[in-house]
């Protein structure tokens, strides 16, 4: 994929992720966000894993499903 099919992709599971975040529980959001973090993360858009896991409440949580799924390109959803 190009760069620029990354980033959109990214912006699309971001904007999916926010919708998801009004009526299903957060480990969808998570995980959506996390996804998108990867997908910057291909395009090396640095500034924006920065601030998706800068964020105080779910940064830490994308943090570590990026650390956790370094060489894996699957989304997966695990619910509570």
């Amino acid at each position: 994929m190009t760069t620029a099919a990354l980033r959109v992709s990214g912006w699309g599971l971001l904007l999916a992720g926010g919708a998801a975040g009004i009526v299903l529980p957060h480990p969808v959001t998570t995980a959506l966000w996390t996804a998108a973090a990867r997908l910057f993360d291909k395009a090396s858009d640095c500034g924006m894993v920065a601030r998706l896991t800068s964020a105080t409440k779910f940064g830490p949580l994308i943090r570590r499903g990026i650390a956790k799924d370094r060489g894996s390109t699957r989304l997966s959803f695990h619910l509570a």
